[in-house]
């Protein structure tokens, strides 16, 4: 079989590799191997034939080079390669919502695997092209090198392993990519050797007992059930963690009736009369009380009465609580400028049992620590009044009080760890000042989270099943207030890093800014040749800044890792007075990709110059641009 292998793969050998667009490493299985040593393609025909009939390990990197060069100057290879861009979604969607990768090869008819796979959240890799729901990697037996270079990737970017030093790269993707191999029988001699390669270099595998070689991290599994058995015993995988009891909504509910659009045949309330509040209680629980008339007003008031349970607290819940009313068939429900608003559609009408029985367990599914919860329900205009003006000025002054917090006179941040499955180090550190880059979650909800639980449950590595997703910490004595570097910040960096990382700067690019995750909305960035001057590009942009770099290159150089010069920030965040004041702030920003630059022109001062990619594709064409 190795024979039989080498001598295709030399048949196909090209005169020169060509390479792949839309990434920033053209031939990313050479850049692991060999660095930033040219492919020449004379000596490795040279290597493979001189270490042919020898140990199969000692030929296999030279063999992942070869298919790798041969796939790079196919016409097709732009349909199978996966770009950077797509990398960058795979990562966070196999890493964080997934349990991970699988790459199914050979066998006749996988169609029974690949759905148990994907109903145990895995994204599926194969080289079948007939299975729906899979990313097919192409007809050629050299194919699998497309996988390959995903991962690869996975350790270059998000690993931060140096190029060229793939015994390093084998231990990472080992522990720590979340993918695998699944090999059936009867696949092609040079199949076989490539998916051995991609074993050497970290993949775990799950082979039939008619694996030719006796190497690699694998486990003999010959039928489906035994791959199913078998397939958690590999640690890189990801695995999700629930904590506590089990909560549902009721049977009558779905969040897939929240999407429902209808006409509305009847509405209750939508007027200044009507309100919706969820608070802390400020007294014991009183029994509910219902004085339903089905009138054209209403009023919801919800009491939690839980240790922590904060005001900043209750207006997340109290969106998760408006939300969840939204889970019952035919009926919507929303705040307006007139009021709390009920709309129903035809056939559909106000139960008050499902009301209550959806917002209680509504609330306990988003943050199941909440338990003590009691729902009120008024129509009567005699309670509706007195209860709205009670109502209305505890949200007056609720408002106030979360619109005047900031760092300086809040004493507790939070921070996500959410996207730890794709990153060793990344900790997002969230405060009243600072929303996180991915724009999904917020301060509050964070909190909300930490003290109450949350139904966001990412896939962890293993390794990490004790680090918590959510918490919340004393940021401690302020060591520069205007970088953002807190006491309480630098430990939790080093806590949650095992040393890795000891300081961080919320609010500056500079030295130790904050991590990056990969999901970030935006990224800011000094421009190389432009000291200390900020540059900003939006997640996905077609742009080229100045100094020559795209979105692909800015997202490898700061996903998942602390890199000087470079943040992934959110749309709060750069509308925050906060934004990078350690640098400036928004009067050093000087070029904004052109699809963002409406969207924040607003901050910018009436005199300043901030240019886009039209009027300054290079940095000397920006200087000038500056100078106006």
């Amino acid at each position: 079989m190795q024979q039989i292998a080498v001598q295709a793969l030399l048949s196909l050998l090209p005169a020169a590799p060509g390479g792949f667009s839309g990434s920033q490493f053209p031939l990313p299985v050479k850049t692991a191997i060999l660095g930033d040593k040219s492919l020449d393609m004379a000596l490795l025909q040279d290597e493979i034939k001189r270490k042919s009939s020898g140990d199969i390990k000692h030929l296999l990197s030279p063999l992942l080079l070869a298919a790798e060069a041969y796939e790079s100057v196919q016409e097709d290879r732009d349909r199978y390669f996966i770009n950077d861009r797509k990398v960058q979604n795979y990562v966070f969607t196999g890493s964080k919502w997934r349990a991970g990768w699988a790459l199914v090869l050979g066998g006749t008819n996988n169609r029974d695997l690949v759905h148990g796979l994907k109903e145990r959240e895995f994204m599926v890799f194969t080289d079948q092209p007939d299975l729906s729901d899979t990313w097919y990697i192409g007809p050629r037996p050299t194919a699998p090198v497309y996988f390959l270079q995903l991962m690869v990737r996975y350790g270059l970017i998000w690993g931060c392993i140096r190029p060229g030093d793939n015994h390093q790269m084998g231990h990472y993707l080992e522990a720590d990519m979340p993918g695998l191999l699944i090999l059936r029988e009867g696949l092609d001699p040079l199949k076989y050797v490539l998916a051995l390669g991609l074993m050497k270099l970290g993949a775990p595998a799950l082979v039939p007992s008619s694996f030719p070689f006796p190497y690699g991290n694998r486990v003999v599994a010959d039928t489906v059930p035994d791959i199913f058995s078998r397939l958690n015993g590999f640690q890189n995988l990801r695995q999700k963690h629930y904590k506590g009891e089990i909560i549902s909504l009721p049977d009558y509910a779905n969040p897939a009736f929240a999407g429902q659009e209808f006409t509305a045949a009847r509405t209750l309330g939508g007027t200044e009369k009507s309100f919706f509040c969820v608070r802390p209680a400020g007294s014991p629980i009183p029994e509910p009380v219902s004085t339903s008339t089905d009138k054209g007003n209403i009023g919801i008031v919800i009491d939690i009465d839980e240790p922590h349970f904060t005001d900043d607290i209750a207006w997340g819940v109290e969106k998760a609580a408006l939300r969840a009313l939204n889970f019952l068939d035919g009926v919507r429900a929303s705040l307006t400028d007139n009021g709390f608003l009920l709309e129903f559609a035809e056939g559909a009408s106000f139960d008050e049992i499902r009301v209550r029985g959806v917002l209680h367990d509504g609330i306990r599914l988003q943050y199941p620590g909440i338990r003590r919860i009691s729902i009120q329900l008024v129509q009567d205009d005699l309670s509706l009044e007195s209860a709205g003006c009670e109502t209305k000025a505890y949200k007056e002054r609720r408002k106030s009080f979360m619109d005047a917090m900031t760092e300086e006179n809040t004493e507790e941040f939070c921070v996500c760890t959410e996207c730890r499955p794709f990153s060793l180090v990344h900790t997002c550190i969230l405060t009243p000042d600072r929303m996180p880059m991915c724009g999904a979650r917020t301060y509050f909800t964070v909190k909300a989270g930490h003290y109450f639980g949350s139904d966001v449950t990412p896939y962890q590595r293993r390794a990490e099943n004790d680090l918590p997703l959510r918490f919340a910490f004393r940021k401690g004595k302020i060591l520069d207030p205007m970088k953002g570097e807190y006491e309480g910040a630098n430990k939790i960096y080093h806590d949650m890093t095992q040393g890795k990382l000891s300081r961080v700067y919320l609010h500056s690019l500079k030295d130790v800014p904050h991590t990056s995750c990969g999901c970030f909305q935006n990224l800011a960035f000094f421009l190389e040749g432009m000291e200390g001057a900020i540059g900003i590009m939006k997640r996905a942009s077609s742009a080229t800044a100045p100094d020559g770099r795209n979105w692909e290159m800015l997202a490898n150089y700061a996903g998942g890792k602390q890199s000087p010069g470079i943040m992934g920030v959110s749309f709060q965040y750069l509308m925050s007075d906060s934004f990078l004041r350690g640098d400036g702030g928004m009067g050093k920003v000087v070029w904004v990709d052109s699809e963002l630059y409406p969207k924040i022109k607003s901050r910018f001062r009436s005199d300043q110059r901030v240019a886009t990619e039209k009027e300054a594709p290079t940095i000397e064409a920006l200087k000038r641009f500056l100078r106006g």
